[in-house]
C-alpha cells in the first residue's frame, strides 16, 4: 500500500472586511508549492446593509474554508499603531510596561480593546523599540459573528501591513536591507505606507488617498498622491532621526500604479521609485490568473497575497484573550489525549513483556543464583568502595561552609548595592566588589560585614565614583578575611578544600 500524506493537498484562506470591500483569497498548498487558487473582492456596505454579514456568511461557507487554515486580516485604519520606546531589554519586563502604558495611548478603557505589540529593536543603553497594535473589540466582534454564522472560527487575526511585508519578501525576491526603504500600497479609498529595515518593520502609516479619489481627476490624485507620500516621510524622520529612508516601493490597485511615472515620482519626491504588479513573482492557477485583471484594478490584494503565502509569519495576533485561552486548552487536550495513547501503548508492552517472564521464572530464578555465587567473592571490594564513597561525600560537604558564608554576605547586602563578583581563594579570604549610586551604604556595608561571625578585620581595597547617565555610581572592592573559627572548620578533613581553585 502506498501513502502519500506529503502529496495531500491544503487551502489556506485569508478574510479582510471593511465598511467597502469584502477580500477573499486562498491558496492551495501541495508539497513546497503555493498558488493563488481563487481571489474574490466583492463591494458591501457591512455598516448599512443588514444582509452583508448573511451574504459574507454563505460565501464563507460556498467556499468550504478550513478554520485551522483561516487567517483574518484587519485593514490598517481601523487600528491604532504606536512606536514606543520603553527602559528595558528584558522581553518579561517589556511586557509589564506595556500593560502599564496601554492605558496612555488610547482613550477607551483596557477592557475595550485587544492590543499586542512586537520588538522591533534593542539598543546598547538598554532600551527597547515595540510596536503597539491597538484595535477597538467591537471591530474585532464584527469578523467573529460574521465568521460563527459561517460555522467558522479563526486563531489568527493580523493586521495588513503585515501581509504586505510578507508580500515584498515574495514579489521583491531579495534579502533583507541594511537600510530603510519605504513601501506603499494603494488600495481604493486608503493607501498603506510602511517603513522596513532589515526584517522588520520599523514605521507605518495611513494615507488617505485611494482609488476612490482618483474618480474626478487623475493629475489632481497624483498631485494629491505625492503631497501624502512627502508627508509620511517628513512624519517618519520626525520619529526616526538617525535612519533616512533610500527607496520607494509602490503597489497596490493597477489602473492607478500603470497611471504613476517611477521617473517623475524620482524627481519630485528626490528618492529612487520603484513600482511593482502585486502579482510580482507571485503564482496563479489558470483559472484565476483569467479573472485576475478585473478584480484587482480598483483595490489591492498585496496585503492579503502575503498573509496567504506566509501565515506562519505573523507577528501581530489580535485574537481576544478569551479565544488565546480556549486555544491553548485544546492544544492541551490534544496533547492529554496524545499521551493517554502512548501511556496506554507503553502498558500494553510492559504487559506483554511482564507475562512473558513470568512462563520462564524459575529458569530465570536459578540463573540469577548462579550469578550471585559467582560475584559473592567481590562483595569485600564493594564494601570498600562505598566506605570511600562515604567519605568522599562527607569531604564535599564541608563546601557549605563557603555557601554558608555567601549566603550571609547575600542576606546583609544594603538595597541599594549591587555585586558584580565574590571571590573566595580557596583559604582564608573573600574579595567583594560592586556599585552604589549613595557612597555611604558602602561603607555601612564595610561595618556590617565587619560584625558578621564569618570575617574579621574588613578592609576596603578601593572606591572609585564616576559618572553614569548624568548620576554618580561608586564602584568598591572589600577584602574580607575569614573568622579564625570558621578558617579551622575548612581545615578539617586533612585540608580536603585547601587544594581547590578560587570560586567565583
Amino acid at each position: 500500500m502506498k501513502f502519500l500524506f506529503g502529496k495531500q493537498k491544503k487551502i489556506i484562506t485569508v478574510l479582510e472586511l471593511d465598511n467597502d470591500w469584502l477580500k477573499v483569497v486562498q491558496v492551495q498548498v501541495s508539497g513546497q508549492e503555493r498558488r493563488i487558487s481563487k481571489i474574490i473582492v466583492e463591494q458591501v456596505a457591512s455598516s448599512k446593509d443588514d444582509k452583508a454579514p448573511d451574504r459574507i456568511s454563505a460565501l464563507l461557507k460556498e467556499l468550504n474554508v478550513d478554520s485551522s487554515l483561516l487567517t483574518v486580516s484587519i485593514p490598517h485604519q481601523l487600528v491604532v499603531i504606536k512606536s514606543l520606546e520603553l527602559p528595558s531589554v528584558n522581553p518579561a519586563e517589556v511586557k509589564d510596561m506595556v500593560e502599564l502604558q496601554i492605558g496612555k495611548q488610547t482613550p477607551f478603557t483596557k477592557e475595550e480593546i485587544i492590543y499586542d505589540y512586537e520588538i522591533v529593536s534593542t539598543n546598547a543603553e538598554g532600551y527597547s523599540r515595540i510596536t503597539l497594535v491597538i484595535v477597538h473589540q467591537d471591530v474585532v466582534r464584527t469578523y467573529l459573528k460574521t465568521l460563527e454564522k459561517a460555522g467558522l472560527m479563526t486563531e489568527r487575526i493580523a493586521l495588513s501591513s503585515e501581509g504586505l511585508f510578507d508580500w515584498r519578501k515574495i514579489a521583491c525576491k531579495q534579502e533583507a536591507s541594511g537600510q530603510p526603504y519605504a513601501l506603499i500600497d494603494v488600495d481604493y479609498d486608503m493607501s498603506d505606507f510602511i517603513v522596513i529595515l532589515g526584517d522588520k518593520v520599523i514605521f507605518y502609516r495611513n494615507i488617505s488617498v485611494g482609488f476612490l479619489q482618483s474618480a474626478e481627476a487623475l493629475d489632481k490624485w497624483h498631485a494629491k498622491f505625492i503631497e501624502e507620500i512627502n508627508h509620511s516621510i517628513y512624519a517618519y524622520h520626525s520619529e526616526m532621526i538617525n535612519e533616512e529612508i533610500t527607496r520607494i516601493i509602490i503597489t497596490g490597485a493597477e489602473i492607478l500604479t500603470t497611471s504613476l511615472n517611477k521617473d517623475i515620482l524620482k524627481a519630485v519626491v528626490g528618492l529612487p521609485v520603484d513600482i511593482i504588479p502585486q502579482t510580482e513573482n507571485i503564482t496563479l492557477t489558470d483559472k484565476c490568473l483569467i479573472g485576475y485583471s478585473g478584480i484587482a484594478n480598483n483595490v489591492s490584494l498585496s496585503c492579503l497575497f502575503g498573509l496567504a503565502l506566509n501565515p506562519d509569519g505573523i507577528r501581530i495576533n489580535l485574537i481576544p484573550q478569551q479565544l488565546q485561552i480556549e486555544k491553548e486548552v485544546r492544544e492541551k487536550g490534544k496533547d492529554l489525549y496524545f499521551f493517554g495513547m502512548y501511556l496506554a501503548f507503553i502498558l500494553a508492552i510492559a504487559s506483554s513483556i511482564f507475562l512473558g517472564r513470568l512462563y520462564t521464572k524459575e529458569q530465570y530464578l536459578k540463573e540469577l543464583k548462579q550469578q550471585v555465587a559467582k560475584v559473592q567473592g567481590r562483595v569485600s571490594t564493594i564494601s570498600n568502595m562505598i566506605d570511600e564513597t562515604e567519605t568522599i561525600k562527607l569531604r564535599s560537604n564541608t563546601k557549605n561552609l563557603v555557601l554558608n558564608c555567601i549566603f550571609e554576605n547575600h542576606k546583609i547586602i544594603p538595597p541599594d548595592i549591587y555585586l558584580t563578583s565574590i571571590r573566595f581563594n580557596g583559604k582564608d579570604r573573600l574579595t567583594i566588589r560592586g556599585a552604589s549610586t549613595i557612597m555611604s551604604e558602602i561603607f555601612k556595608f564595610v561595618n556590617v560585614l565587619e560584625e558578621s561571625k564569618y570575617f574579621e578585620d574588613v578592609k576596603t581595597k578601593f572606591v572609585t565614583t564616576r559618572k553614569v547617565k548624568g548620576g554618580d555610581l561608586t564602584e568598591f572592592e572589600i577584602i574580607c578575611p575569614l573568622d579564625v573559627n570558621f578558617r579551622n572548620q575548612l581545615n578539617l578533613l586533612d585540608g580536603s578544600l585547601l587544594s581547590e581553585p578560587e570560586e567565583d
